[in-house]
């Protein structure tokens, strides 16, 4: 399937890694981390991972929870104040300040009323969203960015709408404020050292720069254009170990397929791997839950095709398959997983002990449909 892609010219390059049992079952890649050189994908290309950061940064703040620094329904203000200035845009075209205060469970599940900005030509807010990201900057660090976000009106009333957002980056935020540490560091001590995640982080060590895949996406001129080549990456600091000022917790890492496998493992053993333990089962269990209304539901997308589908929910940090079905792809009742703007995919499936991880480095995500392939791919494989 990976090389079909390849071939058909849909793909630089894929890679795939599935896990079984706590085994891996296929480790492999076709096509190019970079086409012009001719650089295969290997076993150990690092990829930009996208807002396959947000379930790390979910169990990050989850990690917290544990430590009772917070409940999932406290109200964020209480650390972050100005959630509380915030209006909200009305269909009318005015604003209305908030009728209840934005919760931590809200933000992990994208009901506080944020949005992406990803349909500017219909959508007000999202056009407000759309001006913001073309004058920001990766030279703006988490607060200023946030502080520029708070500026926006919400796109609805916190806890009557899921919709895809900056949520998980106002989670970042809170990570820091509640570690007393800045979002990356606590990262590293809690999850990425504990787990071995060697090749995961906000940017690339000089050193590992060729080990950088190329992003590729769609141009009216070229459906292959290079977008950004590892020389001239975003996430390569111009000072050699010098740290990215912006550690965005909804989609600021790279990683690894094998680094990802230990994050995804260790999420299927309950929060332990290799006799790390990160969180605790049960809050495992807590977050693989739909945590979305009934009446907010279906969502608008599920990470796996473009269109909205009624088998999903969402819960603290993941997309939740609730009716296997409807799904519209193979897999199970309470298989749960998220990918990336590149279009990275990872999902894991507890009935099966089973975990898929797509790598590739394309935008826009989900121009073809090459994540629902990969699924129903392992699992037809499935003896």
């Amino acid at each position: 399937m990976l090389q079909r892609y390849v071939d058909e010219g849909r793909a630089a390059g894929m890679q795939a890694l599935v896990a079984r049992h706590g085994r891996v079952a296929c480790f492999t890649s076709a096509g190019f981390q970079n086409i012009k050189s001719k650089t295969p994908i290997t076993d150990d290309t690092i990829f930009r991972i996208f807002s396959m950061t947000k379930p790390i940064t979910s169990i990050a703040l989850m990690s917290l929870l544990e430590q009772g620094k917070c409940h999932l329904d406290d109200a964020a203000a209480r650390w972050i104040p100005a959630l509380d200035s915030l209006k909200v845009y009305t269909q009318e075209g005015a604003y209305e300040d908030l009728s209840a205060p934005i919760t931590i469970r809200q933000l992990l599940t994208h009901t506080a009323g944020f949005s992406y900005g990803f349909d500017p030509d219909n959508c007000a807010v999202d056009a407000l969203y759309a001006n913001l990201w073309k004058a920001s900057s990766t030279q703006k660090n988490l607060t200023d960015l946030l502080d520029e976000i708070f500026e926006l009106p919400l796109i609805a009333q916190p806890g009557t709408r899921w919709q895809y957002s900056v949520a998980t980056d106002v989670c970042a935020r809170l990570v820091e404020l509640m570690s007393d540490m800045p979002f990356g560091d606590y990262l590293r001590e809690t999850i990425f050292d504990p787990l071995a995640m060697h090749d995961t982080a906000f940017e690339v060590p000089r050193e590992k720069r060729h080990r950088l895949a190329t992003l590729y996406g769609w141009t009216q001129d070229d459906p292959l254009a290079e977008l950004e080549i590892a020389r001239r990456s975003v996430f390569i600091p111009p000072v050699p170990e010098e740290r990215a000022v912006l550690q965005s917790g909804g989609a600021g890492l790279l990683s690894t397929s094998a680094d990802y496998l230990r994050f995804a493992q260790m999420v299927l053993n309950g929060g332990t791997l290799d006799g790390a333990r990160i969180v605790s089962r049960k809050t495992v269990e807590w977050m693989i839950r739909n945590h979305v209304p009934q009446n907010m539901l279906p969502l608008a997308f599920n990470g796996i095709v473009p269109e909205q589908n009624s088998a999903y929910g969402f819960g603290l940090g993941f997309c939740v398959n609730t009716d296997a079905a409807r799904a519209g792809t193979l897999g199970s009742t309470g298989d749960f997983g998220w990918g990336g703007l590149a279009d990275t995919y990872c999902w894991v499936d507890p009935k099966e002990s089973l975990i898929g991880i797509l790598m590739q480095q394309y935008v826009p995500s989900l121009w073809h449909p090459g994540r629902r392939d990969f699924r129903n791919a392992v699992y037809q494989s499935l003896l």
